[in-house]
């Protein structure tokens, strides 16, 4: 730790935690990050180490932290880099959810998608993922890395929490990631300890309470609402709570942990709340509880809004052009106003059309291209998505060859191929190339290509 932390920060962990066990809290600083990652369940990727997250089925410690940026199966979506506690989220959800089929859920507070991802995969395409970011340029980052799941259920949405007002009793479950003052991250990022203060934490407690407002008429009755954060103080988080079931008459709900995983339990009067500390756990500071909506929390009504337009599907007479591209079978295909085409699982297409008359829907599905009349160009999106047809042509890649197609600097491939073809590393895909014979042309999006020196 290069930094000394705030005198005020060490006075109100004291209070909470005691002095000596402050003391194990400070040395925990010296020690190394853990670094880990979550696999993603539809790709091939074998296992990174066999240091498992007690918590997620998917979740491994690394024993050192490599330049993901080097590894292209990083960029094929093979894994996600996530933090370990946040993978608590997966115990969660597995005591809460019983059937997956019908449910809806939303992340609010999504970008950049580490949690989005995780209930992707928790869900293996069923039901509907919401994932909402109100900051646009984060809700293009977080639509990047949910498009690296591949999943056809997923649609992200760039909207103030406000704007889900509009859809009154909707969700099954709610997670509110809330910003916050981000004392967890004071062994990673030193800027945190720069920027905490006292009046910050005040400002961050009085923002989440007006979130918390905003989304809960969203929530069904008997849904679930997820609150976390990544800081260690009451004030953001279990007064939050006490606040959340006296004040909006929600009910605290237990969530069973294992004594080995030396998680915090945190009561409140009539509350419960699971808080994760960098010297007791492999992990760094988050907090995170359950709420259950019970039926005398009081709804609003359904307003009459409309500021999108439909999303139609596509003209059956087209449909032999994406077969040879796309695995069809209980897919819809819908267009929006840019001519963009997006697969999404045909349960969905109602929900979809729905939606977007009341949000701002910046990704649907999975995005595979644009018609230019009868030629199909694909999305980069298609080339990360299980959606794409088994038979498509592909170039297995070794890792210089990824790398250089991930650079754009790749020059030639060894296929006899023509046309387009999908780049793979370890069989994943990687993006497209179209061979034209004398060259091939990268279709690898620019904001995608990586800078650093290859090595």
């Amino acid at each position: 730790m290069n930094k000394p932390l705030p005198q005020d920060f060490e006075k109100e962990l004291i209070s909470s935690i005691g002095q000596n066990e402050y003391h194990f809290f400070e040395n925990s600083f010296l020690d190394i990050v853990p670094t880990s990652v979550r696999v993603n369940p539809n790709k091939d990727k074998k296992d990174p180490s066999n240091k498992k997250v007690s918590w997620c089925p998917l979740g491994y410690y690394l024993d050192e932290r490599p330049i993901f940026t080097l590894d292209p199966a990083f960029h094929a979506g093979a894994y996600y880099v996530q933090e370990a506690s946040s993978m608590f989220l997966w115990h969660i959800l597995d005591q809460l959810v019983h059937e997956k089929n019908d449910i809806k859920i939303l992340d609010l507070c999504a970008a950049p998608g580490g949690k989005s991802t995780l209930i992707a995969s928790f869900l293996q395409n069923r039901g509907l993922l919401v994932a909402n970011e109100v900051m646009k340029n984060r809700a293009y980052v977080l639509k990047y890395n949910l498009s690296k799941e591949g999943h056809s259920n997923v649609v992200v949405t760039n909207n103030d929490p406000r704007d889900f007002t509009y859809l009154p009793e909707y969700f099954d479950i709610i997670l509110v990631d809330a910003p916050c003052s981000g004392e967890g991250m004071f062994r990673k990022d030193s800027d945190a300890i720069c920027e905490w203060s006292l009046e910050n934490v005040d400002n961050c407690a009085a923002r989440q309470k007006r979130i918390l407002s905003d989304i809960i008429p969203s929530l069904k009755s008997g849904g679930y609402l997820l609150y976390s954060t990544c800081t260690y103080n009451r004030y953001e988080n279990i007064n939050n709570i006490e606040w959340l079931v006296r004040e909006k008459g929600l009910l605290s709900f237990p969530i069973q942990i294992e004594n080995e995983w030396n998680i915090q339990e945190i009561l409140g009067e009539k509350s419960f709340g699971y808080q994760f500390y960098p010297h007791k756990v492999k992990g760094e500071g988050f907090f995170i509880s359950a709420l259950q909506k019970t039926n005398e929390t009081q709804n609003v009504k359904n307003h009459q809004k409309n500021i999108g337009i439909s999303l139609p599907a596509v003209d059956k007479k087209s449909m032999p052009v994406f077969k040879p591209w796309v695995k069809l079978q209980d897919i819809s295909l819908l267009s929006d106003k840019t001519g963009t085409i997006h697969a999404i699982n045909s349960d969905l297409e109602t929900e979809s059309n729905f939606l977007n008359q009341f949000l701002r829907l910046i990704y649907c599905g999975v995005s595979i291209g644009t018609l230019n009349k009868t030629i199909m160009i694909p999305d980069h999106s298609l080339a990360l998505s299980y959606l794409l047809a088994d038979d498509f042509p592909a170039i297995e890649l070794n890792r210089m060859d990824a790398l250089h197609y991930l650079k754009k600097t790749l020059p030639s491939i060894d296929s006899s191929h023509t046309s387009w073809i999908l780049a793979t590393y370890e069989g994943n895909g990687l993006g497209f190339l179209k061979n034209l014979g004398h060259r091939i042309n990268n279709y690898l999006p620019q904001e995608h290509r990586i800078h650093m020196e290859i090595k």
